[in-house]
C-alpha cells in the first residue's frame, strides 16, 4: 500500500513537473510570437498603404508610372513599381515570375509594393486594368426621361449617371448600379446586384476617338465619305462609298476597324472581329448576326459612333418579320448622342429589339413609346419592346479597339508572405 502510494505521488509530482515546464514555455514564447505578429502586421499594413498610394495616383491620371521610393514610409523603406505591357514585352526582369496575369494587354498594369523594416520584408502586388465598356448590357449618362417598362428584360450589367426610370415590372437580370435611387412606381424585378449609391462613370474623351481614326489608317479600312457596310457570313465585308458598287474587303486582312468620317449604315452577318466607327453617325439597316454566336464563338462586333447609333424605320423588314436582332457591343459617345429607332412614335408596334451585346450612350434614347395600365402594367404603342441580352464573352473578350474606362478596377490584389531577415 505504502509503496503504491509512493508511486502514485512521484508520477505526480512528474506531471505537474512538466506542466510547469510546459507554462514556462509558453510564457516566454508568447511574447515572442506576439512580437513576431505585431511585426507582420505593421510591415504588411506599410505594403498595403503603398498600393493604395498607387492606386489613386492612376486613377487621378491613367499615364502615371513614377512609382515610389522612400526611406522612411511609416517606419519602414518602401518602394512602389508599375510594370505595362511593355515591361512585359521586353522582359523587365523586375516584374515578379510569380505574377497571375494570364492575357496581358495594354490596358493591363502590375502594381509591386515592397515595405521594409530591419527584421521584416512585406510585399503586395495587383493587377489592375482598364475595363472596356463593352463590359455593360447597358450605360447612359442620361436617363433623358426614358422608361424601363414591364416588356423589358436586361441580362447584364446596367449603369446611368443620372436616374433610372421604372414603369410596370421591367427585369433585371444582372448587377443595376447609379448614383441615385431610381425613380416611378413600379415594380422592378431586380434579380442582381443593386447599387444606387455608387461612382459615376465617365464615357470616353476625344482622345479615344482619335485613336480609333488612327487605328483605321494604319491597318484598318479608313473612309471620309459615307459608307454602306454589309457583312457577309464567309468573313468578308462589302463595302460601298456615296452608294458606288460596292468593294468587297477581307476581314483576316486587316486590324477589324473600319472608320468613316461619314455616316456609316450597316447590316449583315458578322464572320470574325470587327469594329465600326463613324465620326458622324451609325445607322442600322437590318438584322446585325454573328455567323456563330455560341459561347465558343469569336465572333464580335464593336459599333463606336460619335454622333447617334440610329436603327431605319423600317430596318426590321430586311427579314421579313417584326422583329429586329442585333449582335454587337454600341457606344454613341459625345453630349446628347444616343442608341435610337427612327420613327418609335410612329404609332407603327414592331416586334421586340432582340440585342445580343450592350448599349452605352451619352443619352438615353428611345426605341418605342408604351401606355400605363390600370394594374400598374404597360402595353406597347410604338415602336420595339425590348430584350437586352449581355454577351457574357465580353467578359474575357472586347471587340477589336473597343473604347475604354477611365478609370482602374483590381483583377487581384496578393500578399505574399512577409519574410524575417
Amino acid at each position: 500500500m505504502g509503496r503504491g502510494l509512493l508511486i502514485l505521488v512521484s508520477g505526480l509530482v512528474i506531471i505537474v513537473g512538466l506542466v510547469q515546464h510546459s507554462i514556462s514555455n509558453r510564457i516566454i514564447a508568447i511574447p515572442e510570437r506576439t512580437a513576431d505578429y505585431h511585426q507582420e502586421t505593421d510591415v504588411q499594413n506599410v505594403a498595403n498603404s503603398v498600393l493604395e498610394y498607387g492606386m489613386r495616383e492612376l486613377n487621378n491620371n491613367q499615364q502615371w508610372n513614377a512609382g515610389l521610393s522612400e526611406s522612411d514610409f511609416m517606419g519602414a523603406e518602401a518602394t512602389l513599381q508599375v510594370f505595362n505591357f511593355q515591361d512585359f514585352v521586353n522582359n523587365n526582369p523586375n516584374i515578379p515570375a510569380d505574377h497571375d496575369i494570364q492575357n496581358w494587354n495594354q490596358w493591363d498594369l502590375l502594381l509591386v509594393s515592397t515595405a521594409e523594416t530591419n527584421s521584416t520584408s512585406a510585399v503586395v502586388e495587383a493587377h489592375i486594368t482598364q475595363d472596356s465598356f463593352s463590359r455593360f448590357a447597358f450605360f447612359s449618362n442620361d436617363e433623358n426621361g426614358v422608361y424601363f417598362t414591364s416588356t423589358d428584360v436586361v441580362n447584364g450589367a446596367v449603369h446611368t449617371n443620372g436616374t433610372l426610370n421604372f414603369s410596370g415590372t421591367p427585369t433585371f437580370n444582372g448587377p443595376v448600379s447609379s448614383p441615385n435611387m431610381w425613380n416611378g412606381t413600379a415594380n422592378p424585378q431586380f434579380n442582381g446586384s443593386t447599387n444606387f449609391s455608387a461612382q459615376q462613370i465617365a464615357l470616353p474623351d476625344n482622345s479615344q476617338t482619335d485613336q480609333l481614326r488612327n487605328q483605321a489608317q494604319n491597318g484598318g479600312l479608313s473612309f471620309n465619305t459615307n459608307i454602306n457596310v454589309i457583312f457577309n457570313n464567309d468573313g468578308t465585308v462589302n463595302i460601298s462609298e456615296n452608294g458606288n458598287p460596292p468593294v468587297n474587303y477581307d476581314l483576316n486582312n486587316s486590324n477589324g476597324l473600319i472608320s468613316s468620317s461619314g455616316t456609316v449604315t450597316v447590316q449583315g452577318t458578322v464572320n470574325g472581329q470587327a469594329t465600326i466607327h463613324s465620326s458622324s453617325e451609325v445607322r442600322i439597316s437590318g438584322d446585325i448576326r454573328y455567323q456563330d454566336s455560341g459561347q465558343n464563338s469569336s465572333d464580335v462586333l464593336g459599333i463606336v459612333s460619335q454622333g447617334n447609333i440610329i436603327v431605319n424605320q423600317n430596318a426590321h423588314r430586311s427579314s421579313g418579320n417584326q422583329n429586329l436582332t442585333i449582335h454587337a457591343s454600341m457606344m454613341a459617345i459625345g453630349e446628347d448622342n444616343s442608341f435610337q429607332l427612327a420613327g418609335y412614335n410612329d404609332g407603327t408596334v414592331r416586334g421586340t429589339l432582340n440585342l445580343l451585346g450592350g448599349i452605352q450612350q451619352d443619352t438615353r434614347g428611345p426605341v418605342g413609346l408604351f401606355r400605363r395600365t390600370w394594374g400598374g402594367g404597360s402595353v406597347l404603342t410604338s415602336g420595339f419592346a425590348k430584350n437586352y441580352t449581355f454577351d457574357t464573352r465580353l467578359g474575357q473578350m472586347n471587340p477589336p479597339f473597343y473604347p475604354r474606362q477611365s478609370t482602374f478596377s483590381v483583377q487581384y490584389i496578393k500578399e505574399k508572405p512577409v519574410e524575417f531577415l
